[in-house]
This record gives structure tokens, C-alpha cells and sequence, in this order.
């Protein structure tokens, strides 16, 4: 009996090792779960000192901050859902590239607003508003790491989309 084309391709399919699934959804859970906790944590964050409060809606960066890490929580649950289908396919990668590097610019951009808040800036003449606020900055400082594990929980499965681990099923 002769064989089509495309009935050798499909019996030499290739098929992602258990290993290599259960590591990238635990990867892409962990980014999924650290930053929505990084999101949630900035969005209920107040502080109320002498009728002036603080919240992240005062800085344009927290708000991308948390419009960011919203998205990577709903990457990282979408891609972790359906990672048996999606390994092997070349645009994943680029996507994850995408993600990552969207995340990583969120976490740089509110951590570079946390450290003038934390410590000031003499020469711009930017007072250090965390002595005043010193529960609000603690809990943006937790965001920040926890974004910060998200993204390197994100970026070693964006490692792993590059270089799947296949095996030949026949």
C-alpha cells in the first residue's frame, strides 16, 4: 500500500516529552500567579496620610505597571491551558519574547519610580516621599518582586519554547 505525503508526516509527528510539559506549565503558572499578585497588590494599595491619599492612579507608570501584569497573568493561564498543543510552534517563542519583554519594561519603569520615590533625587529636587508613605512603598516594593519573579518565571518558558524537548511518535 503506498503512503501519502502527508500520512508520513503525520506518522512521524512530534510529540513534547511529560517533562518538558509539566515544567513549561509550572513555569507559566508561576508568571500567571506572581503577577497577578504583583497586579492586585498595587490596585488595592492606599495610604492615607493627613487627608492626602496615595494610590497607584497618581503615576502613570504603576497604572502601565498593573495594565501589564494583568496582561502576563492572562498569557501565562492561556498558553499554560493549551501548552501541549502550542510546543513546536516557531511564533510561541516570539510572542513569549514579546511578554517578557513588555514585563520586564513594566517592572524597570515602576522600579525606577519606586527608587526616586524611596531615596529622592537631590539634583531634580524630588523630596523621598517613602518617609512619609512608608506602608504604601513597602507594599510596591513587594509588587516589584513579585513582577520580578514573574518575569523570570516567564522568560525560562519563553527558554524552553525556544528549545522544545520532542520525541518522534509513529
Amino acid at each position: 500500500m503506498v503512503e501519502l505525503e502527508s500520512q508520513e508526516a503525520a506518522a512521524t509527528m512530534k510529540v513534547a516529552s511529560a517533562k518538558h510539559v509539566t515544567a513549561t506549565v509550572a513555569l507559566r503558572a508561576g508568571a500567571a500567579a506572581t503577577s497577578l499578585a504583583a497586579a492586585v497588590l498595587v490596585v488595592t494599595n492606599r495610604q492615607d496620610r493627613w487627608g492626602i491619599e496615595v494610590n497607584f492612579t497618581m503615576f502613570d507608570v504603576w497604572v502601565a505597571f498593573v495594565a501589564t501584569n494583568f496582561f502576563c497573568a492572562a498569557y501565562s493561564l492561556l498558553t499554560a491551558a493549551f501548552v501541549k498543543k502550542l510546543i513546536g510552534k516557531t511564533w510561541l517563542h516570539t510572542l513569549d519574547q514579546l511578554v517578557v519583554n513588555l514585563q520586564t519594561a513594566a517592572t524597570a519603569g515602576a522600579g525606577a519610580i519606586g527608587s526616586v520615590a524611596m531615596w529622592g533625587n537631590d539634583a531634580s529636587g524630588w523630596y523621598a516621599v517613602c518617609r512619609l508613605y512608608r506602608r504604601y512603598c513597602n507594599v510596591g516594593a513587594v509588587s516589584l518582586a513579585l513582577a520580578f519573579a514573574a518575569f523570570l518565571s516567564l522568560g525560562a518558558a519563553c527558554t524552553l519554547s525556544r528549545y522544545p524537548r520532542t520525541r518522534a511518535r509513529h
